[in-house]
This record gives C-alpha cells, structure tokens and sequence, in this order.
C-alpha cells in the first residue's frame, strides 16, 4: 500500500494600505494527508476536501480614526511549492469585536489566487475576526511531498 506524506502548509502575513489603517493576521493551518485518507481503502482516491477549524487565523483591523471610517480586506496567495490541482479558499466566521459594525462580506468561501480578491469588508477597529481556510483538489494523482503557499490579507481604505 503506497503511503501518503502530502502536507499543506499555509502561511499568514498582513499587508498594511498606505493609509493609516492596519491589519494583523495571527495563525495559519497545516494538513497531513495519509492513507488513513483514502475514500475506501487501497486502491481508492483519497478524500478530496479538507476544512481547518473555524479560528485558523485571527484578523485584527486598527488605525480608523472614527467608528465609521470603511475599509475592505483582500486576500492573496503566493506559492511557495504548490500543485496547480490543489484549490484553497477561505472564509470569515466571526465579526469580531470593536466599535465599528460586524463586517460584511466573506461568509462563505473566496477562493484565494495570486491576485488580490475582495474578501470582506467593514467599518472601524475590529479585532478578533476569524478565518477558516478549505483546501481542495486532492487527488492520489497528486505527487507525495510538501506543498506550501502564504496568504496575504491586505486592508484597503474605502
């Protein structure tokens, strides 16, 4: 039986505007994909979906000068050793807490390339916001190794 030794490894760094707002990103998620996740057994594909837990990483937004100063959050990857079948996307699940509104946007899941996508938005300081990431594509047609890639969020001023 061929064993799997395929790991995920997500990066996280935060990317300022050039404005006075700035965003912080603490975490990132790794997977280990073995035979334990084969669909069925030798000679099976392996599952192709994986979802890390709800609090991967933990966003913080600061710098607005009022409750209602709006800015936007895009979010980017860049690969390091990364397989073109593999797909990651990422999604907000918590608001968060501040004095500006919940932010909006980015509850279900963005699908994360090397340009910058809109991912969710907002209005002032709001710390603590949760993000999930869901990697798909996998495959046994996916070479055993190491396969890694660094998500970038940048906030925008609005």
């Amino acid at each position: 039986m061929r064993v799997f030794a395929l790991i995920a490894v997500i990066l996280i760094l935060a990317s300022t505007s050039v404005d006075a707002y700035e965003i912080v990103a603490v975490g990132g998620w790794w997977r280990m994909v073995t035979s334990a996740d084969l669909v069925g057994g030798a000679g099976t594909d392996l599952v192709s979906t994986y979802e890390g837990s709800a609090n991967e990483s933990v966003l913080s937004i600061s710098g607005c000068s009022e409750p209602t100063d709006p800015w936007r959050v895009d979010v980017r990857k860049t690969d390091t050793n990364w397989h073109g079948d593999l797909a990651l996307s990422v999604r907000r699940v918590s608001g968060g807490d501040g004095l500006g509104a919940a932010p909006s946007g980015g509850d279900t899941y963005v699908p994360v390339g090397s340009e910058n996508a809109e991912f969710f938005w907002g209005w002032g300081d709001r710390r603590d916001i949760c993000v999930q990431y869901r990697l798909s594509g996998m495959s046994v047609r996916i070479p055993p190794g190491i396969y890694s890639t660094t998500v970038t969020y940048t906030v925008v001023d609005l």
